[in-house]
């Protein structure tokens, strides 16, 4: 924001009556700037549909097509559509205040700030996108691992297989579970059959041998994917720490690869997407209501997770007030830029935001502001959405199921953590040809790294900002870009922390795993904050530009929907897992 206004020491203060200000300084009078086209707007709702392509466009919603077809569809559309409507609240506030969403929770209650700095940083803390692109980038480049297992029951005393290669062979004493890796000789189907009759315990060794030979219910696992994951995570690090002005930077590379993977998917999708998946689609999508049995395999967090990743999901998405603030939309002109600390020059930033006096004049411009940024957001966040979402859950549906609603044969297998998407490019192998298969590995790789490179800007974005309105304000030492490149290498350390620990930990190592986990987490962040601009934006604002009677049916619609799958998933999830600790606990 090269043309950035200078404040004036001697403005107008905000009166509490119009907006509180609480702990934090009050707000300034200014005019609001001349609103600009919506197409000058552009940006940053490419960003936020950037955030979600990893998540739930490839990941979750053609996992779910994958186990249960189009049964829940219904819910992806209602989701994407809620947070559209929510996404522009954040949006109101920032263009009245030049302010992020959360400084408006704070001038509520100075509470909000610890408590959004907590949600920001947990929930995101577990690195599924940098395994999940690694897993693309191991797959490409390196192929499956794959992994055939038997279970023992009940489990025998520790089995001696010094005649069998460790790095083969892997046995649990406490599950029973064996696992084999790569391929199996006879010779290596004797010893392990000699080891089970000498241990006198049922023979599972031909068990194992058919199914590595016929590749039946296999695990297709990334060797190097943690190796490559970190590499990732540092990657982005130093793209994000060399770009003179980091929104600048990430603007571009998002738009560019936003761009790249739905052409790649439009691709795909002409040659791939069957007539039947489409008809079966349109029938999900309006059977409202109707929810996967539990033969599906898929639990209450898991489906949380998929409607809060219908978009960006959880605080990804007050990240858009911080974006369209670096973007210079509405009061945020009169704001500073996050610059780089090596390639860009300081740019002084207000901490407080400004707000505009009531005149025939603003209110013309506010109302130009206000179109403009829903019909940007609409094209830029709501239709790439649902369109990116539309897309590859058609091909996953075409790829695994037949016309008359059945898996294809042999497709089952692939129902353990990422595989569909191996399952998914084995059979685009088959159908297309081996350019079609790298082409969507690669598209793969490219969505997850640009939704990493998304979740550590946003989140270092919002955590630095938060820590600088409200903790550190007057502190000249520590600016706000200085914060923000903390955050970000302490997310990238943390990350890379987690994923070794993986190696320790196979839980830890899995991407679907830490994606749905985050996912839910966020689920339930989103029902919190939805309550909190519901309240903010309506009681708050001036009534000329408050939420309007539909929009606030729209947040109460909000905060009920993912309020409703929230409650659903302590209740059936989180409370049977606790329980047993407070038993304990109480029967000491």
């Amino acid at each position: 924001m090269s043309d950035q206004i200078q404040p004036d020491p001697d403005e107008e203060l905000v009166p509490d009556e119009v907006i509180p200000h609480q702990k934090l300084p009050p707000l300034k009078y200014r005019d609001l700037p001349p609103a600009i086209s919506w197409r000058k707007m552009i940006g940053p709702s490419i960003m936020l549909a950037g955030l979600s392509l990893g998540s739930g466009e490839f990941v979750l919603w053609p996992y779910i097509t994958y186990k249960t077809g189009f049964i829940f569809f219904w819910a992806c559309l209602l989701g994407v559509l809620t947070q559209f409507f929510m996404n522009m609240e954040i949006e109101r506030w920032t263009l009245a205040t030049g302010e992020s969403a959360i400084t408006g929770f704070c001038r509520l209650n100075k509470h909000w700030a610890w408590i959004m700095l907590f949600l920001n940083i947990i929930p995101w803390a577990w690195p599924g996108w940098a395994t999940g692109a690694g897993t693309m980038l191991s797959w490409t480049f390196f192929g499956p691992e794959t992994v055939a297992s038997v279970q023992i029951d009940p489990v025998p005393s520790p089995l001696s297989l010094d005649n069998l290669p460790s790095e083969k062979m892997e046995y649990s004493t406490e599950t029973g579970l064996i696992k084999w890796r790569g391929d199996m000789s006879m010779e290596e189907r004797d010893i392990l059959s000699n080891i089970f009759v000498q241990n006198q315990i049922q023979n599972h060794a031909p068990d194992l041998f058919e199914k590595i030979n016929q590749r039946q219910d296999l695990q297709y696992e990334a060797k190097y994917s943690t190796f490559l994951g970190i590499a990732g995570l540092l990657l982005v690090g130093i793209v994000l720490t060399t770009g003179p002005v980091v929104y600048n930077t990430v603007e571009k590379i998002q738009i560019f690869l936003v761009g790249m993977i739905f052409v790649i998917a439009v691709v795909l999708g002409i040659y791939l997407i069957e007539p039947y998946a489409i008809s079966s689609m349109m029938k999900g999508a309006v059977n409202f209501g109707q929810m996967p049995d539990e033969s599906s395999g898929l639990k209450t967090m898991a489906l949380l997770g998929a409607l809060a990743f219908a978009g960006a999901g959880g605080t990804m998405n007050l990240g858009q007030s911080n974006f369209i603030k670096d973007k210079g939309y509405g009061m945020g002109k009169y704001i500073g830029r996050i610059t780089s600390p090596i390639t860009g020059q300081e740019e002084a930033v207000s901490e407080v935001g400004y707000h505009f006096k009531h005149t025939a004049e603003n209110q013309k411009r506010w109302q130009q502001w206000w179109r403009a940024a829903n019909i940007e957001h609409f094209f830029s966040f709501f239709l790439t959405c649902l369109a990116c979402l539309v897309l590859l859950s058609l091909i996953s549906y075409s790829l695994f199921y037949q016309a008359d609603g059945q898996l294809k044969e042999g497709v089952s297998q692939f129902g353990t953590g990422l595989n569909f998407i191996w399952g998914q490019a084995i059979l685009l192998e088959g159908r297309l040809g081996g350019t079609f298969k790298l082409m969507f590995l690669l598209m793969g790789a490219a969505i997850l790294l640009t939704t990493e490179l998304g979740v550590l800007d946003a989140t270092a974005r919002i955590s630095a900002d938060i820590l600088k309105v409200n903790y550190l304000r007057d502190n000249a030492r520590w600016s706000l870009s200085k914060l923000y490149y903390c955050f970000l290498w302490g997310e990238i350390l943390l990350g890379s922390a987690i994923l070794l620990y993986g190696s320790v930990n196979p839980h830890f190592k899995q991407p679907l795993f830490l994606i749905e986990t985050s996912a839910a987490m966020n689920g339930g962040v989103m029902f919190l904050y939805s309550m909190i601009l519901l309240y903010m934006n309506s009681k708050i604002l001036s009534r000329s530009i408050s939420t309007s009677p539909l929009r606030f049916v729209a947040m109460v619609w909000a905060a009920a929907f993912f309020g409703y799958f929230s409650l659903q998933a302590f209740r059936m999830q989180i409370i049977p897992y606790i329980s047993p600790y407070f038993k304990l606990l109480f029967s000491i």
